[in-house]
């Protein structure tokens, strides 16, 4: 499957599992360090209000999905990612962020970011100030 595939797959995952109206957009902010991930899908209705949605088994396995078959060496595996889709017209758009420490609601251990970079190695001068290191 190529990239434009998996991330199609995600969208529609989100788009399908909303309302047929009654929303304007939908954001999935999903954060991950090894085995410790976080989703927050937040849905924005025409009146500006936001609600939190649960998301799917389905679309928290797609963005697995997308994050591993992403992960390449020499830049390692984005640790968050932003998805955005909007209701009308139907469109999506995906933003990766692989240097930032991610704003958890309630983060990682440093561990976990260990066990992340053995996973997705980098190169030494690709890994940011704040990352944690193996000791």
């Amino acid at each position: 499957m190529q990239l434009g595939a998996l991330q199609e797959d995600a969208a529609k995952l989100l788009y399908y599992s909303l309302p047929a109206d009654g929303w304007d957009t939908c954001t999935l902010v999903f954060r991950e360090a090894a085995n410790y991930g976080e989703f927050v899908v937040t849905r924005t209705n025409p009146d500006g209000s936001t609600e939190l949605v649960a998301p799917s088994n389905a679309l928290m396995s797609a963005m697995m999905k997308l994050r591993d078959y992403m992960a390449t060496q020499g830049k390692g595996a984005w640790l968050e990612a932003v998805m955005a889709v909007q209701r009308d017209p139907a469109k999506f758009t995906f933003d990766y962020n692989y240097n930032e420490r991610p704003q958890w609601k309630k983060p990682p251990t440093e561990e976990s970011y260990v066990e992340d970079l053995a996973k997705y190695p980098r190169p030494v001068d690709q890994i940011p100030d704040w990352y944690p290191r193996a000791n």
